[in-house]
């Protein structure tokens, strides 16, 4: 189901400058979402997809009624494209595939919407072909990008469209939105979406992947990092080969060594785990307070580590350090 803009939550700037193109009837013909996953870009973009399609549009959108809000709604709105990656990206013959489409007459007579997402996993190659369509688009033609990482994008894209900023929510903003969706509130305790928030770097997209992720995932950190077990550590790392998103697999772990290091020297302000706080009390004696900032270090330095590093290696490498050295 498509939704609204008042379904995109903590935005409120990005959401006013969409609905000022919509009212003022003066669409770009390319729109640049960007900003980190999770945040709301996709979401937005459908909504304003929607809004340009309506007939009887209101303060939040796309009325959700009429046959075009209908049709959109389904996936089988004439008039709407989209191209993403088949696999890991989107290749020069989507791009020239779009642009056969585009070539051919609307079947409707409302704005034609293009949706590229995620946009910075096209090659330089589709970029390069998507350039000219950007440059020259066709009568009534609006291509709507969404990307994560921005500097993936070759500088000649981005500057042909107009950039709609999306922004990190705070913790509290992210604990609010997982709470309210009926089937997080009920499956897990107040406590553990509190720390998947708080591990989010502001997307509630993140902190549902984490609270995926994370069920006793903390706990068996602690306790990995309590005493010396050489089975449980090869077991854990075996459990990260092949993990395609490291920052769900490190949310725990760094939430854990970050609660430990504050609590190590001293501070019990700002905890993430505080269910978890005799335990990592317990934990902080293994280390000195200078121990566990080079441990939380070498977490941060895994956590920006490439898609493509051999995961397993790095925690048996972190976990069989740790013990080694105070």
């Amino acid at each position: 189901m498509v939704g609204t803009f008042g379904d995109v939550h903590g935005q409120d700037r990005a959401v006013a400058l969409l609905l000022r193109y919509l009212d003022t009837g003066n669409v770009p013909p390319g729109l640049l979402f960007f900003g980190e996953e999770g945040v709301g870009k996709e979401m937005a973009a459908s909504a304003f997809v929607s809004a340009l399609f309506c007939r009887n549009r209101g303060t939040k959108g796309g009325c959700g009624t009429c046959h075009d809000c209908r049709l959109h709604a389904s996936g089988s709105h004439p008039n709407f494209l989209r191209v993403s990656p088949e696999k890991q990206n989107i290749l020069i013959d989507d791009i020239r595939r779009l642009q056969e489409e585009l070539s051919l007459k609307a079947f409707s007579d409302r704005p034609r919407a293009v949706l590229i997402a995620p946009a910075d996993k096209m090659t330089i190659q589709a970029a390069n072909a998507l350039l000219k369509t950007l440059e020259e688009p066709p009568p009534g033609t609006h291509l709507l990008l969404v990307a994560h990482r921005i500097s993936r994008l070759p500088p000649t894209i981005v500057s042909r469209c107009q950039k709609i900023s999306f922004s990190p929510l705070t913790p509290r903003e992210v604990e609010e939105i997982l709470a309210g969706i009926p089937e997080i509130g009920s499956r897990y305790r107040p406590e553990e979406i509190h720390g998947a928030a708080a591990c989010s770097g502001g997307s509630p997209g993140r902190a549902l992947e984490v609270l995926e992720e994370a069920g006793g995932e903390r706990e068996k950190w602690v306790r990995l990092l309590s005493s010396p077990d050489p089975a449980a550590i090869t077991e854990t790392a075996a459990s990260w080969k092949g993990a395609a998103d490291l920052s769900r697999k490190i949310a725990a772990p760094l939430s854990v060594v970050r609660d430990i290091a504050l609590l190590s020297s001293g501070t019990e302000m700002g905890i993430i785990n505080e269910d978890l706080k005799n335990a990592l009390r317990a934990a902080a004696g293994r280390k000195t307070p200078e121990g566990w900032g080079r441990s939380l270090k070498a977490l941060l330095s895994m956590s920006r580590m490439p898609p493509q590093a051999q995961k397993q290696l790095m925690v048996e490498a972190f976990l069989f350090e740790f013990h080694r050295k105070g």
